[in-house]
């Protein structure tokens, strides 16, 4: 429950992070580093799925785990995609009217070369495409495929897998460490930042079992002093040779907090932290729309010259305006934001993410497991097959 509770927050820092208006929390550090935030979503959906799906043994079970997995991810994400091909169809019939968004429509971050990486899943594997459409997407995209790399591995790999999820995880530390991005990479070596923390989490989840057995249980002081080192480590800026520790920080947090004792963990559990635990994913995915659709309103109140509104000339991603002279009205309009984002999170879970995730079970229930062969028949089929047609 704790680590539902870590992943809500998580979830919470990137919408944080992603508010570049001038609210007193903006200049905070672990605003200002949210995006370090996914990393964490990567160590914990590796320690999960090494804890749910660590026993797969068949081609059955692969494709099963395939099928679950984008019944979990893919529905949502299309769903908040075609939310923002409304928005800016909406954008460009206001340019078209001589209602300006101050930008062109369906062009740049919005145009089609992006659009078709979005919906392929191939958003983020690409160099240069970042900051397209809802561009949190991209961790989805190396995700899933990170999720079919694992399954293989598993199904593969009756005994010694830990040695490939230590190998592909270093592979991915020395991706990253000769990346100019670093940890701060949405596209290329993206794929190779997913393989650092989520192979890590699936060697924390190791370590879990092991403690399990040694019946070693994190108390209290131990859960503070370890969260707090992984704090300190996610300050580090995204382009020192430092930051490459943050994941590992993040892998011990979450084996001392998978025990759900000490008194941190109980603190985690609180019922309105799990509840936004539960919210993470719709969270993550839909408050890009969200902030899309206010900024777009923002532009428009701009481009009719409302004198409330105050361009970020600080800003380096050009579709993001101040919204507000005040800052203590800024923190108001964050307040009704992120009031916004989980109402609708709320929403989308009950619609989309629960529908979507129960029907994909279905489906993954289907699956006979005499479609495949095992693979120890393997070279027995083939030697019959071949003797058959020798007969020919």
């Amino acid at each position: 429950m704790a680590l539902d509770a870590m992943r809500g927050l998580a979830a919470l820092l990137v919408v944080l992070y992603h508010l570049r208006w001038e609210w007193h929390g903006y200049g905070l550090v672990p605003v200002r580093h949210g995006f370090y935030a996914v990393d964490f979503f990567f160590v914990l959906s590796g320690f999960v799925m090494a804890a749910t799906y660590g026993t797969m043994r068949t081609p059955t079970d692969l494709l099963r785990f395939t099928i679950k997995r984008a019944g979990r991810l893919l529905p949502l994400h299309f769903a908040a995609l075609a939310a923002f091909l409304m928005l800016e169809c909406l954008f460009m019939l206001g340019n078209y009217n001589g209602v300006s968004v101050g930008r062109p429509t369906f062009s740049g971050f919005t145009g089609l070369p992006a659009l078709i990486a979005q919906a392929t899943m191939t958003f983020g594997l690409i160099p240069g495409l970042d900051w397209l459409w809802n561009h949190p997407s991209w961790s989805i995209a190396v995700e899933f495929w990170t999720y079919v790399l694992f399954g293989l591995t598993v199904v593969l790999l009756s005994r010694g897998r830990w040695w490939i999820w230590t190998a592909l995880s270093a592979l991915g530390f020395a991706a990253v460490a000769l990346s100019p991005e670093g940890l701060a990479a949405t596209s290329g070596s993206a794929v190779f930042r997913c393989l650092l923390s989520f192979f890590l989490g699936t060697l924390a989840h190791t370590a879990y079992i092991r403690l399990r057995m040694l019946d070693v249980t994190p108390g209290t002081l131990l859960q503070i002093a370890v969260t707090a080192l992984a704090l300190t480590f996610a300050s580090f800026r995204s382009d020192s040779a430092a930051s490459l520790v943050i994941p590992i920080g993040f892998a011990a947090m979450v084996v001392c907090m998978a025990f759900d004792e000490g008194g941190l963990a109980r603190v985690l559990a609180a019922r309105p932290l799990i509840r936004i635990g539960e919210l993470s994913f719709s969270i993550y995915l839909v408050h890009v729309p969200i902030w899309f659709a206010v900024e777009g309103a923002l532009r428009i109140g701009a481009a009719a010259g409302a004198t409330w509104l105050l361009p970020d000339a600080r800003q380096d991603i050009p579709v993001m305006v101040s919204p507000l002279s005040s800052t203590v009205a800024a923190d108001a309009l964050v307040v009704v934001y992120l009031s916004v984002v989980l109402a609708v999170s709320a929403w989308t879970v009950r619609r989309i993410e629960t529908p979507a995730r129960l029907w994909s079970r279905r489906v993954a229930d289907r699956v006979r497991s005499d479609w495949f062969l095992r693979w120890d028949q393997l070279p027995l089929a083939v030697g019959k097959k071949f003797m058959a047609i020798r007969k020919i």
